[in-house]
């Protein structure tokens, strides 16, 4: 007799032998105990975790002669013959081939036939989202009211694929996919059974690479015992399985978080060059960082981690400085890179690509963390002169001065060119310096002519940018700054100007058209003058109420988190 593969022989024949779905396996019994069977069910799940085999067994139940607590017994002609596949009465039908109206047309004429050999018929319709649009409304009215000696047992692994015409006629129950424990415990009792030798981290091994799987994990686990070298042990599975294995897992994920990108691909060019598939390689990447994550979040997480005993431990000893919001970005990164392998021929390149991404992204710094530590800097030095001082007058001050305006949410801003400290080339002319310099106290009447003709240079390329400085006047140049009045009641308009790249645009523009590289000093207009503070203008002087000091504000916030190697991540919403 020829070879039967473990996954055929060790196929449940009861439903107390049903790795897993304990749920469906109590109801199902309970509803032959009780007499309250429906009449059609659909048995929905992934691949391989058992939904034909209850069905079979379902089958078996229900024309028993000897049952014993609503089981099979196994043992009298009824359960021979479905067991073996010849029972004229307990139909499996294939739904990908057997898929038109014509199929489900025969099949409704031979359910008005009474059973042949036993006392129903049960009807198994394999993944039944198959049939066409047409075959299922044929079935819908056969499925809703069939003959009392009818049972219909729909399984599939696309439920969303099935019409909900069909959905509402069928008691469904879902079939989970089975956890790593679970499935080593039943590779365990059928390797002793066997008399197959190999340790629990091979079996362990064998469940995790199987995907919540029973049939999987037994073809991978008749694919090793046909080497007939046991005991085996888990190196040995893995190579036999054409596994990477967790040494250059570990090998990649101390390159990233060391941050060397070097030796990251250094890494992967060995395993690429010893032969392991890169796609397999980045698969198991993705739960090896998963794993990373995971204990990164805090130890009551550990029950969630799929790795042996030694490499929990290792994975621990690994991860001590790692901050869950870095585990997640790399994971993330990697959950982008695999699939496009898949679609692309130049699979390892992505992969290679994303391992330096992961290496080079710079640690993140925890926002409310930076504001805490700021806190307790104590308050920021007042740079604002005491009562009596004199400055030249600025009566809105300028742009990055620590005096808040009137109506304005955001923080006080930086001064719009302010890094400029020696403005090279100034008095040379730029693209329209040719005809015209300025120079400080310049007339009106040139300032604003010019300060419209960049305006008409701005509106051409940002016009958004040009927008906020629709309702502003260019008033004098003093001291290496364009002045200009801008009506700006809520501080938005500003807000938008000293945001980087739109203010290193206007500055570049202000040059090419005033032919000197100049600063950008605001002030308010009239109507928006007088502030919190009292102020009193004599002789171009003014004197004005030293603010109290305060602690770090959203300026000084800014300032140093630009100096700062690393993203800035928020407090979680």
């Amino acid at each position: 007799m020829s070879y039967l593969v473990l996954a055929r022989k060790w196929r449940p024949q009861r439903f107390a032998d049903v790795v897993g779905q304990r749920h469906v396996a109590l109801t199902l019994k309970s509803a032959i105990e009780n007499d309250r069977l429906s009449h059609a069910y659909l048995f929905t799940g992934p691949r391989g975790v058992g939904k034909t085999s209850m069905a079979r067994i379902l089958a078996k139940a229900l024309n028993c002669e000897h049952p014993r607590a609503s089981e099979p017994c196994n043992e009298c002609a009824a359960c021979r013959a479905i067991t073996e596949g010849h029972c004229l009465d307990v139909l499996e039908i294939d739904g990908a081939s057997n898929r038109g109206i014509d199929d489900v047309r025969q099949l409704r004429e031979s359910v008005k036939y009474a059973p042949a050999s036993v006392r129903t018929k049960v009807y198994i319709i394999d993944e039944v989202h198959m049939l066409t649009t047409d075959a299922f409304n044929a079935l819908l009215k056969t499925l809703e009211e069939p003959p009392a000696h009818v049972y219909f047992v729909l399984a599939t692994t696309e439920p969303l694929k099935v019409p909900a015409t069909v959905l509402s006629r069928c008691q469904r129950h879902d079939f989970g996919r089975l956890t790593i424990d679970e499935l080593c415990g039943n590779l365990q009792r059928i390797t002793t059974a066997e008399s197959i030798g190999i340790d629990e981290d091979a079996l362990r091994l064998i469940s995790r690479k199987a995907e919540g799987s029973v049939r999987d994990s037994l073809t991978l686990l008749d694919q090793v015992a046909a080497t007939g070298a046991g005991p085996f042990t888990a190196a040995q599975v893995q190579e036999i399985l054409g596994l990477s294995g967790s040494a250059f897992h570990f090998e990649i994920s101390a390159a990233i978080t060391t941050g060397d990108p070097g030796c990251a691909l250094l890494t992967l060019g060995r395993a690429y060059q010893e032969g392991f598939n890169l796609q397999e390689l980045a698969d198991e990447l993705i739960h090896h960082f998963r794993n990373v994550l995971l204990i990164a979040m805090g130890s009551e997480l550990a029950s969630a981690v799929e790795a042996t005993v030694e490499e929990r431990a290792q994975l621990v000893e690994q991860v001590a400085d790692i901050r869950p919001v870095d585990a997640l970005r790399w994971l993330r990164i990697l959950l982008d890179a695999v699939p496009r392998m898949r679609r692309s021929p130049h699979g390892r390149v992505h992969l290679e690509v994303a391992l330096v991404e992961m290496a080079s992204l710079p640690r993140a710094v925890d926002l409310t963390v930076l504001l805490a530590q700021l806190r307790e800097m104590g308050p920021q030095p007042s740079a604002t002169p005491a009562r009596g001082s004199s400055r030249p007058a600025a009566p809105g001050g300028a742009v990055g001065s620590a005096e808040p305006r009137r109506g304005s949410s955001g923080p006080p801003p930086e001064a719009i060119g302010e890094a400029r400290e020696e403005p090279s080339g100034a008095g040379q002319p730029g693209r329209g310096g040719a005809r015209h310099q300025p120079r400080e106290g310049a007339a009106s009447s040139s300032l604003g002519a010019d300060w419209a003709r960049m305006l008409g240079e701005l509106r051409r390329g940002r016009a958004f940018l040009a927008s906020c400085l629709h309702e502003s006047e260019a008033v004098e140049i003093t001291g290496g700054r364009l002045v200009v009045r801008l009506e700006d009641t809520n501080g938005f308009k500003r807000e938008q100007i000293e945001k980087p790249g739109n203010r290193r645009h206007v500055l570049r523009l202000i040059e090419e058209t005033f032919g000197q590289a100049l600063g950008l000093q605001f002030q308010d207009a009239p109507a928006d003058e007088p502030g919190p503070r009292r102020r009193e203008e004599t002789a171009g002087e003014v004197h004005e109420e030293a603010p109290p000091e305060s602690p770090a504000g959203p300026a000084r916030i800014r300032k140093i988190a630009e100096m700062i190697d690393g993203d800035i991540i928020g407090p979680a919403r």
